[in-house]
């Protein structure tokens, strides 16, 4: 059993592209063996803290994620990358400071009882990492494929990278010295006030965005000397549906200022 993992690492080591003569296991026993394939599956399981990928079902397939990017930079160390056959997690893994990293995706066995994926399948990457202003969002990724189809069970295994872009609400606010937004309730659960103290005269732009850097709502205005503006947001998208709970960020926009804030809404 140990002798045949191994020698399916090997073989999968080679299919990525390593010469043979690059690279040679050191002799162990099994014991030793044993050992290292335990503390192994036990690190690859554990480190998973957002995602939760199907139980193995002993039908594998290989995942090589090359790269990962969020707005053309790398992920940020401690990003979960992760598979999806549809809205089952079928396979995911933590982003360690290198490339490429393997997903090992598992297959249905209906005669066990076991979900996983079905053969032919379209997959769905998800990542799990950090947004421009630092809070941790989960999000679709982009592909650009390096082999595979898209589909699961493509050839003995898919390689991939993932591409993922957001906007970018600003990661530091510039304004004038005696600006303010205030925001009340906050949380909310149908209506947040903004009360925006010290707002120079001219137009202005309001918008709310998902955590994810989805622009959902906007709203112009424009200020002619008054001291004092208030604004309120319902929960909505501009076309007025209806969002989920969650942390929404807000950012006010105006010739050359602008300030960014976070509001939670819960129904």
């Amino acid at each position: 059993m140990i002798n045949k993992l191994f020698r399916e690492n090997w073989e999968t080591v080679k299919t990525v592209g390593m010469k043979g003569s690059s690279f040679a296991y050191p002799r162990m026993n099994l014991w030793v063996r044993l050992i290292i394939v335990i503390l192994f599956c036990h690190f690859t399981v554990t480190a998973q803290t957002h995602f939760s990928a199907v139980p193995q079902t002993g039908l594998p397939y290989t995942i090589i994620i090359t790269n990962a990017t969020l707005n053309n930079q790398i992920v940020v160390s401690g990003t979960e990358l992760a598979v999806f056959d549809d809205t089952l997690c079928v396979g995911a893994v933590v982003y360690q400071d290198t490339f490429p990293v393997q997903i090992t995706a598992w297959q249905a066995s209906p005669s066990y009882g076991l979900q996983g994926f079905t053969p032919g399948n379209s997959m769905l990457f998800k990542m799990y990492t950090q947004n421009p202003l630092g809070l941790w969002f989960e999000g679709v990724a982009g592909t650009v494929y390096e082999t595979g189809n898209g589909n699961f069970g493509y050839g003995a295994f898919s390689a991939l990278a993932l591409i993922t872009t957001m906007v970018k609400v600003g990661e530091k606010p510039n304004h004038p010295v005696h600006f303010e937004v205030n925001a009340y309730p906050n949380p909310f659960n149908n209506q947040v006030n903004f009360n925006i103290s010290g707002l120079p005269d001219g137009e202005f732009t309001f918008m709310i965005y998902s955590i994810s850097g989805q622009e959902i709502y906007t709203t112009n205005g424009w200020n002619n000397n008054r001291e004092n503006r208030l604004l309120a947001w319902f929960g909505q998208t501009t076309d007025g549906k209806t969002r989920p709970s969650g942390l929404y960020l807000f950012a006010l926009k105006g010739g050359n200022y602008h300030y960014n804030g976070r509001v939670t809404f819960q129904k």
